[in-house]
C-alpha cells in the first residue's frame, strides 16, 4: 500500500490551548488511516503568547512569522513555504479553534482517494453560531454574490492536492482570500457536507466588521468582475435618469397632462444622478483598465520575507 503524505496547515494567534486539543484530536482521528503519513505545519501569526508544544503529538512543525499578517495571509505563507520546500501529496487547511472538526478528515481523505486531482472543500450545511453571527455571515455571502454573481458555500477548510497548491500560490488573490481563489481557479471541486464544530474555548473574534472585511477580501479576488458589475449598475442608473428626464419633458411639452410644480426639481435631481453616474462609470472604467496592466503581490515569490524561524518538533520525540 502506497503511503500518502499529508501536511495539515493551521494558523494560530495566541490560542495555543485550542491548538493542543486540536492536535490530539487529529492524531486520534488519523490513527486508523494506515496509508497516511501526516505532519502539521502550524503558522504562528506573531503571537504575543509564547507557544509551548512539548506535550503535543510529535508530528508538528512551527513556522514563526515576522509580523502579524492575519488569518488569510498566514495561510498563504504556509502554503508557499510548502510548495517551495517540501514534497507532499496534499495539504489540508483548517482552523485551530475546533470549528473545523478533525473527525471530518477521514472523509476528506476518502474523497481525495476517489478524485486525486480535485480540491475537496467543506460545505457548511448547518451552522452553530448565534443569530447575530449568522446574520453577518448572510450579509457577507450576499455581498459576494451581488458583486461577483458567484456562490461561495465553503471556507478555508479544504484538502488541496500538491499540484493545485503549487499553482494557487502564484495566484495574486491567495494573499487576500483562499476560498475565493480556489473558486476562481476552476479546479474541479468536491463538496463535502459538514457541520461546523463547537469552539474549544472562548468566543469567536468574528463580528460584523470582521465579516464585512472578509467579504471585501473575497470580492477583491474578483475585482475586475466586481468593478464591471458596478459599472453596469452605474450605467443602468444613468439610463433610468435619462428616461425620467425624457418622460417628464415629453409630458410637459407635448401633452395636456398636468405637471406638478415639483417636476422641475425631479428633472434637476435626475440630471445630478446622471452626471454622477457618468463620472463614476468613467472612473470605474479607468480602474478596470489600470488593474489589467499592473502586477500584484505574488505570495510564492515573497513569502520568505515574512518567515522568521521554523521549529521542527518532529525530531524531538
Amino acid at each position: 500500500m502506497e503511503t500518502m503524505k499529508i501536511v495539515i496547515v493551521t494558523p494560530v494567534f495566541n490560542d495555543w490551548t485550542s491548538f493542543k486539543k486540536l492536535s490530539r484530536e487529529i492524531d486520534a482521528s488519523l490513527a486508523s488511516e494506515e496509508d497516511v503519513d501526516y505532519t502539521m505545519l502550524v503558522i504562528n501569526d506573531d503571537s504575543s503568547v509564547i507557544p509551548n508544544l512539548e506535550d503535543v503529538p510529535s508530528k508538528v512543525r512551527l513556522l514563526h512569522l515576522t509580523c502579524n499578517l492575519g488569518h488569510q495571509r498566514a495561510i498563504a505563507v504556509g502554503l508557499s513555504h510548502l510548495a517551495d520546500e517540501e514534497e507532499f501529496d496534499a495539504v489540508i487547511v483548517m482552523d485551530a479553534d475546533g470549528e473545523d472538526k478533525p473527525s471530518d478528515l477521514p472523509r476528506m481523505l476518502q474523497a481525495h482517494r476517489k478524485k486525486q486531482g480535485a480540491i475537496v472543500v467543506a460545505r457548511r450545511d448547518k451552522r452553530s453560531e448565534g443569530g447575530t453571527f449568522r446574520l453577518g455571515y448572510s450579509i457577507y455571502r450576499a455581498m459576494f454574490r451581488l458583486f461577483t454573481g458567484k456562490h461561495l458555500p465553503f471556507g478555508n477548510f479544504s484538502l488541496i492536492p500538491s499540484g493545485a497548491v503549487r499553482r494557487l500560490v502564484y495566484e495574486e488573490s491567495i494573499w487576500n482570500h483562499l476560498a475565493a481563489t480556489i473558486l476562481k481557479s476552476r479546479f474541479e471541486l468536491v463538496m463535502l457536507s459538514t457541520q461546523r464544530g463547537q469552539r474549544y474555548q472562548g468566543q469567536s473574534q468574528m463580528n460584523l466588521s470582521s465579516l464585512t472585511l472578509l467579504g471585501l477580501s473575497a470580492i477583491s479576488v474578483y475585482s475586475d468582475l466586481a468593478l464591471l458589475r458596478t459599472l453596469i449598475g452605474s450605467l443602468a442608473m444613468s439610463s433610468v435618469a435619462v428616461l425620467g428626464i425624457f418622460v417628464t419633458t415629453y409630458i410637459r411639452l407635448f401633452t395636456d397632462f398636468a405637471i406638478p410644480g415639483w417636476a422641475s426639481d425631479v428633472v434637476g435631481s435626475m440630471a445630478i444622478i446622471l452626471f454622477q453616474s457618468l463620472v463614476l462609470s468613467v472612473f470605474l472604467l479607468f480602474i478596470v483598465l489600470s488593474n489589467r496592466s499592473q502586477r500584484g503581490f505574488v505570495a510564492a515569490r515573497h513569502y520568505e520575507d515574512y518567515v522568521l524561524l521554523i521549529e521542527d518538533f518532529t525530531l524531538r520525540k
